[in-house]
């Protein structure tokens, strides 16, 4: 109907009616022209002139296995979820995820809130209906990018307050704060995300860097916590952001993790004390703020056990603290310890996504799309083989896929595994560096045979000195304390005749020279 194609005028020689209804249409419909339209679709059902589609129906915990069953194209008809019984359903609460959302007549607080995760976590307050905004920041906006997201917000109809606070965190100051902000509504949230790093191991830790840290986190939350039990009898969350660093320990944080566990337990005095209190262990995030700032070449970086976490997962994941009661949490991407998918190879990786056990009952050459795989399946493997083995390939090239092509490709990158030159970095060869550092360019001289320095208390013996790759006399020092005379072989390249690589050849050249020299 939409696209508005003609139908075949066959069918009506059986002598039917076609009427078209466009659903979108009754939601703009009158309430007398729904319970009409209502009553003549009840009317029919009963009568038999209506007949439902064919059906396949699923109950809600099998919403993967309608997908696939789905995804395998040999249904017939409408596949349906059911999600409760039809009698009684009134009566009966519906299972769902709650949802946080924002008040439009009331205030949310940002204690340094200019930063990447401030900025994000401001964006989302405004898509969930928050209309006030006050941030405080010690150097306000810095950048063009900061700039940009406050004037789009603004353009939305957004009332965006900066307040740009020193170091100096006063009792005065925080009272301003909270004053400035109920003006502006009542204040529903505050969320704490101010942070000084001052990092260095304990030995190293000084008064200064203890309060240094201690001023944006621990003070700052004492004196706010105080004064919105007063000035904010609204407050509905009060949110502050600590870090695995507190949690699961670091030992070149002490002053900050320590400054984080005060922040914890003024929250849990908070619980306990009725107020509302919520403290979020945050492992490393990965896209906007301290870690990702510090970041070299979007490198995955491993901190403390730990990998970065994306910032729409942190969204997702304080939306679900914010809707719970317990006073500490903690967030973060545990590091496998042991990959699990790099022990396996593509054959047995692929054989696990089918949910084959015994891959010997199975014939090589036959296509995995004729063994029962589906879309879903398809997607899996081919998502697998481009971030586990940097294999590309097409759906069409998946659906062809056999497991004698598989067993193939796993023995030719068990091969390609054996050496890979990408895997070795010339600036962490550390004995090669400090071997550089002792010989200098004019440690090198350029002949074949050079005595060497020693006691020459026995004739009899020569003792023939070879060096390693470094091809340098220099490092046969210990030659002085010899008893035997002493010879230097420098075997280097410039000494060396451009057709003689094998080490036959080369001894061929150069021993006889040398023996006859000696």
């Amino acid at each position: 109907m939409l696209s508005n194609t003609a139908l075949d005028m066959s069918i009506f020689k059986k002598d039917i009616n076609f009427y078209g209804i466009l659903l979108d249409k009754i939601f703009f419909a009158t309430t007398e022209q729904k319970l009409k339209l209502f009553e003549k679709i009840t009317e029919g059902i009963e009568n038999g002139v209506i007949k439902p589609l064919n059906r396949k129906v699923f109950e809600r915990n099998e919403v993967e296995a309608a997908f696939r069953y789905m995804a395998s194209g040999k249904h017939i008809g409408k596949i349906i979820i059911k999600v409760q019984e039809e009698k009684g359903f009134l009566n009966n609460p519906l299972l769902a995820y709650p949802q946080y959302y924002c008040l439009e007549h009331k205030c949310y607080i940002i204690l340094g809130g200019l930063g990447g995760f401030g900025l994000e976590l401001a964006n989302t307050l405004i898509h969930r209906g928050a209309k006030n905004l006050v941030f405080t920041s010690r150097a306000g906006i810095r950048t063009g990018y900061q700039q940009s997201r406050i004037n789009l917000w603004r353009s939305y109809g957004v009332d965006v307050q900066i307040l740009t606070i020193d170091d100096n965190i006063t009792h005065e100051n925080c009272k301003k704060i909270l004053e400035f902000a109920e003006t502006k509504g009542p204040v529903d949230a505050i969320f704490n995300l101010a942070v000084v790093l001052n990092d260095c191991i304990f030995p190293n830790q000084s008064a200064q860097t203890f309060q240094d840290s201690f001023k944006s986190k621990a003070w700052m939350t004492k004196q706010i916590d105080e004064l919105s039990r007063i000035i904010c009898p609204q407050l509905r969350h009060f949110v502050v952001f600590s870090s695995v660093s507190c949690g699961r320990g670091n030992a070149g944080q002490t002053n900050y993790g320590m400054a984080n566990s005060v922040m914890e337990r003024i929250c849990e005095k908070r619980v306990k004390e009725g107020y509302h209190g919520l403290a979020i262990q945050w492992g490393a995030i990965g896209d906007v703020g301290l870690v990702a700032d510090m970041q070299e070449e979007n490198k995955e970086l491993i901190i403390g056990g730990t990998l970065q976490q994306r910032i729409s997962s942190c969204l997702d994941t304080l939306e679900i603290f914010l809707l719970q009661d317990r006073p500490i949490v903690s967030s973060m991407v545990v590091a496998e310890k042991g990959n699990a998918n790099k022990s396996l190879n593509i054959y047995e990786t692929v054989a696990q996504i089918m949910g084959l056990k015994n891959t010997n009952a199975v014939s090589p050459k036959v296509p995995l799309a004729e063994m029962g795989m589906d879309s879903m399946m398809a997607v899996e493997i081919k998502q697998t083989l481009e971030r586990e083995f940097d294999i590309f390939l097409t759906t069409q090239d998946i659906r062809m896929l056999n497991f004698a092509k598989l067993k193939q490709m796993s023995i030719k990158s068990e091969q390609e595994k054996i050496f890979d030159p990408s895997e070795t970095d010339i600036n962490n060869l550390k004995n090669v560096n400090t071997l550089f550092q002792k010989i200098t360019n004019s440690d090198f001289i350029p002949n074949i045979l050079n005595e060497l320095v020693t006691k020459k208390e026995v004739d009899e013996v020569n003792i023939i000195f070879v060096p390693g790759i470094d091809n340098c006399l220099k490092v046969f020092k210990f030659t002085s304390e010899i008893k035997y005379a002493a010879t230097c072989l420098q075997y280097e390249i410039l000494n060396v005749l451009n057709e003689n690589h094998s080490v036959m050849k080369s001894a061929a050249y150069l021993l006889p020279v040398s023996f006859a020299l000696i």
